[in-house]
């Protein structure tokens, strides 16, 4: 019998290093995000039930771009199983520990079932009442009962991947050690420090009583009425918004004010230059995907029920969370209009080369609109859409072509994109787009949209006439319109809405 379970272990064991070796190589980086991602997930079920084999096979920890990616790609269940196999090759003594454990649980298990059925068997067969049998635990008095190790830990709900390692430490950190400041739990130390504001804000990793993970923004006392104006802000019910970095909790002590917010992974900033997909079809996907919940961020603010302005729109201001979805921050300059108000006139306000034309000109009594935040969002789409480019420049006359008017999109490939952000940064206020009329710009249109939207251009009267134009006139147009982007207008257009047209 244990001869057979041996033999059917090693034949396993050949099957999978077998298959392992196959899939290795599909877990590197040059292959797509996609097929990154599901080959783990063969290796999170494999996980599941032969944890001792995936441990000697040589797989590398899993890139955090690819647990992001599992967040909205794939179900609960194989989200724990993929979760469960990072702990595990982030800390392979432990899952060692926990084989072992179970390992030794089960034969047990089998030892006690043998001792019974050995009891019944005796029982049958030797019936003295004199006679003793001795357990295991009894025989051996060198054997103690398992005792679990004392861990100063506090409540811990795991979301982030990114800071998992710092809040794990944080976690489990002797009390003396850290800063206990209200409900909230943090260490004052550059290595718990993940963020850092041009105001001397810095942002520190913390924990709340109930297990929240929060960023903890401190600024000292003296100048901090824009940490307050941003609590203000983010405790209206107007800004309770999925599209808004979520308020936590708010704490001060004698030197500084903590506002406690949502914890989020990356900035736009470096979500951008460094943990974008490397297929472009899918990359193509995401930035569209994230311009849109940038502008849905920028319409629960502009809303005729909150009427916020911004006023500090830019890539570091806005927050990438543990699913991918991106969301507006930093609410620290913003301003309210009043009931019937348009404008608000303040000192000039926001950042270097994000700011509106017509708050460049005029350093005092400046005049902001929900078209100034418009003009900044366009900069800021155009950034996303072209992977980190600014239409304006970033260079020391960057404010000097803004209030010129001179910018390139030569970073954009897309035309129905340019035709986007041209709109959103038109040097005239009046003349740019609502955020509601953003979202509904063709850049956001299906192609069945598109298709149908064709189709009844193709139904008017106009364009039926035009099918009996002059022949010579249609040569004339093709002839002047060679080389130029009309001319390849089925190659704008998907083979599918051509075909459907």
């Amino acid at each position: 019998m244990q001869k057979t379970s041996d033999q059917k272990l090693n034949r396993n064991q050949s099957v999978y290093e077998n298959l392992w070796k196959s899939l290795l190589p599909f877990t590197l980086p040059d292959y797509s995000s996609h097929i990154r991602l599901w080959t783990y997930g063969l290796f999170a079920n494999i996980n599941d039930f032969a944890p001792e084999l995936v441990a000697l096979c040589g797989l590398s920890l899993i890139p955090e771009m690819i647990l992001i990616k599992a967040e909205t790609e794939m179900d609960e269940v194989m989200k724990k199983k993929l979760q469960k196999l990072d702990e595990s090759l982030r800390h392979p003594e432990a899952a060692a520990l926990s084989t072992s454990r179970k390992k030794k649980k089960k034969k047990k298990k089998i030892q006690q079932e043998v001792g019974s059925q050995e009891g019944e068997l005796q029982d049958e067969e030797e019936p003295y009442p004199d006679t003793v049998v001795k357990s295991i635990e009894e025989s051996n008095s060198s054997v103690q009962p398992f005792t679990p190790p004392v861990v100063n830990s506090r409540r811990w709900h795991q979301t982030s991947l990114r800071w998992r390692p710092k809040l794990e430490k944080l976690a489990n950190m002797d009390a003396n050690k850290t800063y206990k400041l209200g409900s909230l739990t943090l260490v004052i130390d550059p290595k718990f420090l993940i963020a850092r504001g041009s105001d001397g804000t810095q942002v520190f990793l913390g924990l709340r009583n109930d297990g929240t993970e929060v960023a903890v923004k401190r600024m000292d006392k003296f100048n901090y009425q824009d940490l307050k104006n941003e609590e203000e802000f983010l405790r209206l019910p107007e800004l309770e918004s999925t599209s808004i970095v979520r308020y936590v909790d708010f704490a001060e002590d004698d030197n500084f004010g903590y506002l406690a917010l949502q914890l989020c992974e990356y900035t736009l900033e470096e979500y951008i230059q460094e943990y974008l997909p490397d297929d472009c079809a899918e990359r193509s996907l995401v930035l569209k995907k994230l311009v849109k919940e940038v502008l849905c961020s920028l319409q629960v603010l502009h809303q005729p029920q909150t009427k916020v302005l911004h006023r500090d729109i830019k890539p570091q201001n806005v927050l990438i969370d543990i699913k991918g979805k991106a969301k507006l921050a930093d609410f620290g300059i913003s301003r309210r209009l009043k009931q019937g108000e348009t404008t608000i006139r303040t000192s000039i306000a926001g950042t270097r080369c994000w700011k509106a034309k017509e708050t460049i000109k005029e350093e005092v009594n400046t005049g902001y609109k929900r078209s100034s935040d418009i003009q900044v969002a366009g900069m800021l789409v155009y950034y996303i859409l072209s992977g980190g480019h600014h239409p304006f420049g970033e260079d020391v006359d960057c404010e000097y072509k803004i209030l010129q008017g001179r910018y390139s999109l030569e970073h954009l490939d897309d035309d129905v994109g340019k035709d986007l952000v041209e709109w959103m940064i038109n040097e005239n206020p009046e003349e740019r787009p609502t955020v509601e009329q953003t979202l509904e710009h063709p850049f956001f249109w299906t192609d069945e949209r598109r298709v149908r939207y064709l189709k009844i251009l193709g139904n008017e009267k106009e364009a039926e006439n035009n099918r009996n134009a002059d022949k010579e006139l249609l040569e004339a147009i093709a002839k002047y319109t060679e080389g130029k982007s009309f001319s390849e207008w089925k190659t704008k257009v998907s083979k599918t809405s051509v075909q459907s047209i």
